[in-house]
């Protein structure tokens, strides 16, 4: 589709955390800045990047990000980049940059979204507008998180926080009026999804579990997915956010899959069934309630036929019964992908706000 054209608007970016998905999103800017200009009128300045590893730094006239990419990746301090400023740590940025936007992707906290949450709170009581692609702050403050941003008439945007680049809050605020989500149920974690099958396939759950290591789907330190905490955060955000609950990671009846051994992944599949960690939320009156645990599931079906890291997502609706969103063995430019498209969002507040 052919878009209107705008009148160009220059965006500064700042990031705290600089991994693999802001590098990535960094690099789809710089190989689409064409189109982006011709057709959203955008243009992108990096003003600041704040790293755990790799110091922080301010520059007002702006940091290649691609060269910012290549020092962390190179293990290089980001103050070596000419034309930039040492920040103490990511307050500093925050107070100091200037930017429009400020993209928080540190690593999750499942304990209490922190320090993530504070670091959004202060961008955002400082006007400036937040996407983030972590679920803690949106699973333990999100509705003072979006007081704060509306208060302030700013953006607080999280689409890549439950199936990476997959439109699941887009699909429900612009696709979706009127709608009330009942329930959903979804197979929402990659590492486990590979676990069970290495198992299916006669491997032991270590060594099934070293192969998605391998492969880079599973952290070092797997116990958040394997224990089931990452899927119940992801349950939590879309309790909170589409059917306006008000809950913690704790409330949710989470079983991890550390229980299931090859014999009974081999047994369900001769019985024509699949295991899976479903997370699942249903409204009972004022409440919601939520689970995560393996369960049996017909190998045909929607979750049950999930294979490698694809997720899929059935949501429960009123008026529209049962959607459905699948996405096929996700990567990290499909997260990279989900803060292009809340910077887009944002793009398109700020130019409703001044017609």
């Amino acid at each position: 589709m052919t878009r209107s054209p705008l009148l160009t608007m220059e965006l500064k970016l700042a990031f705290i955390g600089y991994g693999n998905v802001a590098r990535s999103f960094s690099r789809i800017l710089d190989s689409r800045g064409e189109s982006l200009a011709r057709e959203y009128g955008l243009s992108c300045r990096t003003v600041a990047i704040s790293t755990a590893r790799h110091g922080s730094v301010i520059s007002d006239d702006g940091i290649d990000p691609v060269e910012a990419a290549a020092a962390v990746e190179a293990g290089v301090s980001l103050s070596s980049i000419e034309g930039v400023r040492a920040a103490s740590d990511p307050h500093e940025v925050i107070e100091e940059c200037g930017a429009d936007i400020l993209f928080e992707t540190t690593t999750l906290n499942p304990v209490d979204g922190e320090p993530a949450a504070t670091y959004i709170r202060e961008t955002l009581e400082r006007g400036m507008h937040v996407v983030t692609a972590n679920k803690g702050p949106v699973a333990f403050a999100y509705r003072e998180i979006m007081s704060i941003a509306r208060q302030n008439r700013v953006c607080f945007r999280f689409e890549g926080t439950v199936m990476d680049g997959a439109p699941v809050f887009n699909l429900y605020e612009y696709c979706l009026p009127g709608i009330s989500v009942r329930g959903f149920a979804g197979v929402l974690n990659s590492t486990t999804n590979l676990i069970i099958d290495g198992m299916g396939r006669g491997l032991s759950f270590e060594d099934a579990l070293f192969e998605a290591q391998r492969i880079g789907v599973a952290e070092a330190n797997a116990d958040y997915d394997v224990e089931g905490w990452d899927a119940s955060v992801k349950a939590v955000v879309l309790a909170n956010v589409l059917m306006g609950a008000e809950i913690h990671p704790a409330d949710v009846a989470r079983e991890g899959i550390r229980g299931i051994i090859g014999v009974d992944v081999r047994a369900a599949r001769e019985r024509g069934m699949a295991i899976r960690l479903v997370a699942r939320g249903l409204k009972d009156g004022d409440r919601v309630k939520l689970s995560v645990k393996a369960e049996r599931i017909p190998v045909d079906s929607l979750l049950g036929s999930t294979r490698g890291t694809t997720n899929a997502l059935i949501l429960q609706t009123d008026l529209m019964g049962e959607i459905a969103i699948v996405e096929t063995d996700p990567g990290v430019e499909q997260t990279a992908y989900a803060l292009l498209s809340d910077m887009l969002a944002v793009r398109r507040f700020i130019g409703e706000a001044k017609d």
